[in-house]
Formats: C-alpha cells, sequence, structure tokens
C-alpha cells in the first residue's frame, strides 16, 4: 500500500482514534456504522486506524453517519484540514487521542528507544509515576493517568513486543522522586526489569558530535518494519511528533551517539544497584 503524507502520520492517526472515540461515545458498534456507510467493518477500522486516507469529506459522511451533534462534527471535520500540514505536530492538550497516537505507535514499533533524564514511563514503578503526575500541573485525573502509564506498560510484555533501549541519564538516578523507599523501589524495578535494555549516561559525559552538552532532553524514538520512523518529544502538557526523516534523522544520530558514549547493560545495573543500595540506608 502506497504512503502518503496523510496515511498513518501522528495527525492522522489522532483523527482516527477521535471518530473511533465518537463512535463509542455515540453507542454505534463497527459493523453498525459500517451497514449505515454501506461498508464493510473492515473498512471502517482501517478508517480508524488511519490506513486509509483522511479527506473532510469522508470524515463528513461518518460523523454524519454517527449523527454527531454540529459542533462535534464541525470539530472532527476541521482537524481532518489540518492533515497536509507538514510536521512537527504539537497537538493541543484536548485533542483527542494525542496519548493514544503514542500508545499505537509503541504497540507497532519493531524499535522503541527513550532518551530521558528521569526514568521514561515505560520502565516506571506506580509510586513512582504516582509522585511525578501528582507533581504535574494539568487538568487531567491524575489516578487516570497513572492507570494510563500503567497500562502502557504492557507493551513490553506482549508476544510482538518491540525491541525496548533506554538510555538514561545518571542524575535520574540522584534526582529524589517520592523519597528514598520510592526510589530503592523503583531502581530495583530497573535493575530486575525482564524486558528492556537500559543503558545509563554517566555525569562525566563531555560533549559530543551531534549532542552537545545539555542537549539530551526527554524523547522517543519509534522504528517501524514497514513505515518511517517517528519521534515523540515530550513537554510539560502535550508533545511534538515528529515524522519528517530530515527531523528524525537527527534523533537517530543522537541516539547512535548516546550507544557510543553510555555505560555497557552491564555496567548501568552496577551504577543503579550502587544508588539504590543508597536509599535502601536512607529510607530504614
Amino acid at each position: 500500500m502506497k504512503r502518503t503524507s496523510k496515511l498513518r502520520t501522528p495527525r492522522a492517526r489522532a483523527v482516527g482514534h477521535a471518530l473511533r472515540t465518537a463512535r463509542e461515545d455515540a453507542g454505534v458498534g463497527v459493523r453498525e456504522l459500517a451497514r449505515r456507510l454501506s461498508t464493510s467493518h473492515t473498512w471502517v477500522g482501517r478508517v480508524e486506524r488511519a490506513e486509509v486516507i483522511l479527506t473532510p469529506e469522508l470524515v463528513a459522511t461518518i460523523v454524519g453517519a454517527l449523527e454527531l451533534p454540529r459542533d462535534q462534527r464541525e470539530a472532527l471535520i476541521s482537524q481532518t484540514r489540518d492533515l497536509p500540514a507538514a510536521s512537527p505536530w504539537t497537538p493541543s492538550t484536548s485533542l483527542p487521542g494525542q496519548l493514544a497516537t503514542l500508545i499505537d505507535y509503541e504497540r507497532e514499533a519493531a524499535r522503541v528507544t527513550s532518551v530521558a533524564t528521569l526514568i521514561p514511563g515505560l520502565l516506571q514503578t506506580r509510586d513512582y509515576a504516582h509522585a511525578m503526575i501528582s507533581a504535574g500541573t494539568g487538568s487531567y485525573s491524575s489516578k487516570d493517568l497513572v492507570l494510563t502509564r500503567m497500562g502502557r506498560q504492557e507493551v513490553l510484555r506482549g508476544k510482538n513486543a518491540p525491541e525496548y533501549t533506554a538510555y538514561v541519564d545518571e542524575s535520574a538516578l540522584m534526582r529524589r522522586v517520592g523519597g528514598p523507599r520510592i526510589m530503592y523501589d523503583q531502581l530495583d524495578h530497573l535493575i530486575e526489569h525482564p524486558h528492556a535494555t537500559i543503558r545509563i549516561v554517566p555525569l562525566t559525559m563531555g560533549p559530543q558530535p551531534g549532542l552537545p552538552v545539555g542537549a539530551m532532553g526527554n524523547f522517543g524514538l519509534l522504528e517501524f518494519v514497514d513505515a518511517a520512523p517517528v519521534v515523540y518529544l515530550e513537554h510539560l502538557t502535550t508533545g511534538t511528533y515528529l515524522d519528517r526523516r530530515a527531523d528524525t534523522d537527527a534523533y537517530a544520530t543522537a541516539v547512535d551517539t548516546l550507544a557510543g558514549v553510555a555505560l555497557s547493560p552491564d555496567d548501568s545495573v552496577k551504577t543503579i544497584a550502587t544508588y539504590r543500595d543508597q536509599y535502601e540506608g536512607q529510607a530504614e
């Protein structure tokens, strides 16, 4: 299947998820919507996965068949008009499907690489995640966000789990999130994690080609078998998706640079254990 700038991009994925959410909220099943549109239920599924080019005309037909309120119909059609815009894309915090887009990408990726100055979400314990999320300024329920984050982690345990590597800055091991006991449990979780390769980026790392000091932020590089890579940049209340090759190549280069300077997996475990043992003494 030929891929275009509108097909399976982060923007298109978010619109597809918004359509699925609208259908479910309207109490309309996939087969019923297919009947109303005189099409197949498999085609409806492809639309909601953004495997079909989404146009304002197509979305208008779907929302009409769902009999949505006028304001909701216009909002969904308006989102579709923005699809031709080039990346990067930073969705509104109120846009349905922002987080679902990331979850879908993680499920379909062959390889996921996290680069983080804190413990990445896919590796967080429940208590660490709660401490992190509760300290935020977002308007969403911290309980719901913690549950979502814990649910995301199932992707690493599945039959078709992606190859997952996390480059974690050493400062993340030093920064107390929730206190010594929570940090002890979190670092012990990293040591025992069976589905991730964790590599610590030491504080002694100096400037590197393509990765100057201070440039290492929080981002995820998602690579696929049948599609171009996507980069997800984390912000305070939202995130930015990059899918233009000129943009994602820079992050792929940064990952290659980190691979050359980060501690080996075995040495990383030893470093994590050193910090964990320090927290154990403080928690008593």
